[in-house]
């Protein structure tokens, strides 16, 4: 990951962590690709894709796409095979972006 990402999801936790989210993991990767942050709230598993930079072309969200959530998943069911003592009930992805003038806009997708 390079540093302006890294700061990305600095602040995409601090996001969490200030709405009493629990976060499990960041940066879980698997051989199909990887998850930027893993959190638990109210017994709904998240797994969260950070897009960060400039909204020249509109907000960083719009560049997840359906590649990146079939990884996102794949590498999902791998954290959840490998982390069978985690609780809860639901799970769903979520994305967050952040502008370089630090709007963030978080996206809580429909849960599966």
């Amino acid at each position: 990951m390079n540093t302006k990402g890294k700061v990305y999801e600095d602040k995409a936790v601090s996001y969490f962590l200030n709405r009493e989210y629990k976060i499990i993991a960041r940066n879980f990767s698997y051989r199909y690709g990887e998850i930027d942050i893993i959190a638990l709230k109210d017994k709904i598993l998240h797994f969260v894709e950070v897009k960060g930079g400039e909204k020249t072309f509109g907000d960083p969200a719009i560049r997840v796409n359906s590649k990146k959530l079939k990884k996102i998943m794949k590498t999902g069911n791998y954290f959840l095979a490998t982390h069978k003592n985690i609780e809860f009930d639901e799970i769903q992805i979520d994305v967050i972006s952040i502008t370089n003038d630090g709007l963030i806009n978080y996206y809580p997708a429909q849960r599966l």
